[in-house]
């Protein structure tokens, strides 16, 4: 799609879409995924995570661009299975749908799918930028703000492990 208010109007048509399809997806489907092998879906996801960070950095200009990018990352891992960038593209669903819908039990639940796929992932990759992402933007509007620390120290750890140094630094910043 092109930018200006068209690409904006299909991303917000995607986040809806996409919203309503994890809502709809039972838990015991989320919690039962399978690790996504097929060598082509995998760089296709590792692209799109890669596409949806710079197309963030790009500006406002391309917003809607990783918005789309995002909801294609999650509608992939619900129909193919678990990739190392799932959790971190459920989790800025789940920012997303608080920002666009304005459901905080949403944006909640979907967060905690997203941490629940990153521990049955058994990957690092993208742990701090999911912890990041839900502790900043989504569950201070439903947990209590001394519940944090944890989590978030475990994120810049992850963070600096993985050599997500950026990541780690902004869960160190936020703690």
């Amino acid at each position: 799609p092109r930018g200006g208010v068209m690409g904006l109007m299909k991303a917000v048509v995607s986040v809806r879409k996409t919203v309503k399809m994890v809502k709809q997806t039972p838990m015991e489907v989320l919690d039962s995924l399978p690790v996504a092998t097929d060598p082509s879906k995998l760089a296709i996801v590792a692209f799109l995570s890669r596409l949806a960070e710079w197309s963030y950095v790009a500006g406002e200009k391309f917003i809607y661009l990783a918005l789309l990018v995002g909801t294609k990352t999650v509608k992939m891992t619900l129909s193919y299975g678990l990739f190392e960038w799932s959790a971190s593209s459920l989790s800025g669903l789940g920012v997303v749908s608080l920002l666009v819908v304005g459901d905080v039990d949403t944006s909640h639940y979907i967060g905690e799918r997203a941490l629940q796929m990153q521990e049955r992932l058994k990957s690092e990759a993208g742990k701090a930028k999911t912890v990041l992402v839900l502790y900043a933007h989504a569950f201070h509007h439903v947990k209590p703000l001394q519940s944090f620390s944890k989590p978030i120290l475990e994120g810049y750890q992850s963070g600096m492990r993985t050599g997500d140094k950026s990541m780690a630094m902004w869960c160190l910043l936020i703690n």
